[in-house]
């Protein structure tokens, strides 16, 4: 089902036939009420009805048919829209390909995905979707053939990893720890994240999605969760020039020597420290 859409899309994409939105880079993983940031690019394909965008500076509707890359750390609203045709959106990430839709409530909903953690590939074709902010360099004229070979590159690397998956390279995991992984990364940056109230958001008791999760992953679901926070907090500490409190409260940790003690237990070193051996290897 990924496929053929992926596949539709992309022919859709060489014939020209797409709107593509980017919005701009700017406030990057900064607080803006009701809205969200993720660690890594995520890619939008409009499939039924529209989404509604609001970024820093900037709002947009995603119509049907339409394509959308929201950079690393943009903080953005998603508000779905039914039209003549009901909500549908496809979304891409670093290690995730999902199909949401919408309820009563205009909440989105996502359904069981495809996950490719162990895909070491999936950090490339997230460089390409980094790439197309460069497209507001480029004389007018050459941003639109820029934008659809980045995009058509993407594509091509995300149908390789589905056919991967199809063949039976790599299982798919319970759909309750998938989405387990999904709510997670959204929330990622909400420091009184818990358990409980991530086995409340999907149905189910806090004894269960611990076991279920601990069966699957082989680490409990507090400890695979400071993992991933600290394996953020390393990507800001590279990528950007925040400073330790603000990497700590991207990260969710509200209090930055908490999040030294944790980062320095994961690593051997401080944020500061490991930043300046970074600075080191690069020289």
């Amino acid at each position: 089902m990924f496929s053929r859409r992926v596949r539709r899309h992309l022919t859709r994409l060489r014939e020209g036939q797409v709107q593509v939105h980017l919005p701009e880079r700017c406030q990057l993983h900064t607080r803006h009420e009701n809205a969200i940031f993720h660690p890594s690019p995520e890619f939008f394909i409009q499939i039924g009805g529209a989404t509604d965008f609001v970024c820093p500076g900037a709002s947009f509707r995603l119509n049907t048919g339409d394509m959308c890359v929201i950079p690393r750390g943009l903080p953005h609203a998603e508000t779905p829209i039914d039209l003549e045709t009901a909500y549908g959106v496809l979304v891409v990430g670093q290690t995730f390909i999902l199909e949401g839709s919408a309820d009563s409530a205009r909440r989105i909903l996502s359904h069981p995905s495809v996950l490719w953690e162990k895909c070491a590939r999936s950090i490339e074709w997230m460089r390409y979707l980094d790439d197309l902010a460069e497209h507001r360099s480029l004389p007018e004229r050459d941003r639109s053939q820029f934008i659809r070979v980045l995009l058509d590159a993407f594509l091509i690397g995300v149908l390789h990893e589905l056919g991967r998956q199809s063949n039976g390279v790599q299982d798919l995991e319970p759909p309750l720890v998938i989405e387990a992984r999904k709510y997670v990364r959204i929330h990622l940056h909400e420091s009184n994240l818990s358990v409980r109230e991530i086995a409340s958001a999907l149905a189910c008791t806090p004894d269960h999605l611990s076991r279920k999760f601990h069966q699957t992953v082989g680490m409990k679901l507090m400890a695979w969760i400071a993992q991933e926070r600290i394996s953020l907090a390393k990507n800001l500490l590279t990528e950007t020039t925040h400073n330790v409190a603000e990497v700590a409260w991207a990260a969710g940790f509200n209090e930055p020597s908490y999040f030294i003690r944790i980062f320095k237990r994961y690593t051997g070193l401080t944020p500061r420290g490991y930043r300046v051996n970074l600075a080191h290897a690069v020289r």
